[in-house]
């Protein structure tokens, strides 16, 4: 048996868990959430790893931390956040130097092969592919056993609002361990469509003071104040709108809905997931209004053409277990232990 620990950090909150593994098998044995805010360094992360699970790190086979933000081999920080890693600045790591830095959306990928990924739900696109390899990919040898004998050419993408915005995909083959792919595909230009649309992107923009708004801009953080400001002149924290717009039919629902279809369809079309994509992330999760109502399928599905095919052959599933990316994290950290043993 070896232990795995986890650190998730988001630009609001940084989710901790400890992982056993025996075999193939992954267990979540306890977790505990913290404030983002508060971090600063890695010596302040694994500090508060240690404190939340009462665990010390040196102690753990692994440890894998998910940024949310981008991640360059050891060094790593927050986009929406003042917390700044260096893998080189900690001491002591974990036996023989078992950690990851990873960007959290890379986690998000692993999790689609873990429990929260196989019983996400259903919510377009076909229950299942004709082929039944989408119940392949969900089966392992054991819940939360390390997924094997996936199909060559298969692809999974998942992307996630919350205080910002993230995208990844998962290649899977039978040569090999399933590799994720990061993006930073919340960060490119944000299509409005039509004059209401278009009069609103101006306004977006001239807020922020940019030339273009990013997807990240219209389905993250301050970009759901002000849509709700927009459409009905008053302003509210995010997670306002979320409990008093988004939770039921109102007008600041369907166009959140209808901008979250279409970036979807764009990440589709861009990854070519043909076994799934996955909609993980606190907005959908906690509003999952947004991703059922017909304002959603509609624009996933708009004016689509040649690709209708393509994109109604594609499962989309929505990620309610919100330690998803703890799970993600732990199948890496046991890959990683996996390929230290054959070493």
């Amino acid at each position: 048996m070896q232990r795995i620990l986890v650190a998730d950090v988001g630009g609001t909150n940084c989710r901790m868990g400890s992982f056993r593994l025996e075999g193939t098998s992954l267990t979540l044995e306890c977790s505990a959430r913290i404030s983002s805010s508060g971090l600063e360094n890695g010596q302040d992360l694994f500090f508060a790893l240690a404190e939340g699970l009462r665990l010390s790190p040196e102690q753990a086979g692994a440890v894998v931390i998910g940024l949310a933000g981008p991640v360059d081999g050891q060094k790593g920080s927050l986009t929406n956040g003042r917390l700044r890693v260096d893998l080189a600045d900690i001491s002591p790591l974990p036996a023989a130097g078992r950690c990851l830095l990873l960007n959290d959306f890379i986690l998000q990928a692993y999790a689609t092969l873990t429990p929260p990924g196989v019983q996400a739900l259903h919510v377009a696109g076909p229950a299942q592919k004709n082929d039944g390899s989408a119940d392949a990919v969900s089966s392992g040898e054991e819940e939360g056993g390390l997924i094997k004998g996936v199909h060559s050419g298969n692809i999974h993408a998942v992307i996630g609002a919350g205080t910002g915005l993230g995208a990844a995909s998962l290649l899977l083959s039978e040569q090999g361990r399933p590799v994720a792919v990061p993006s930073e595909a919340g960060h490119a230009a944000f299509a409005f469509l039509g004059k209401e649309e278009q009069d609103y992107g101006r306004a977006l923009c001239k807020g922020l003071e940019r030339p273009f708004a990013s997807a990240e801009n219209v389905l993250c953080g301050q970009g759901l104040s002000t849509l709700h400001y927009y459409l009905t002149g008053r302003m509210l924290h995010p997670s306002q709108v979320g409990d008093s717009a988004l939770s039921r039919d109102t007008p600041t629902l369907h166009w959140y809905a209808r901008f979250l279809g279409r970036f979807c369809r764009g990440w589709i079309l861009s990854t070519l997931c043909r076994e799934g994509l996955w909609i993980a992330g606190g907005v959908a999760a906690a509003n999952p209004l947004c991703v059922s109502c017909q304002s959603f399928s509609e624009a996933l599905y708009a004016d689509s053409g040649d690709v209708m095919s393509l994109l109604q052959c594609v499962p989309v599933r929505l990620v309610t277990d919100t330690d998803s990316g703890l799970w993600g994290g732990a199948y890496a950290g046991a890959a990683l232990l996996q390929d230290s043993e054959c070493m």
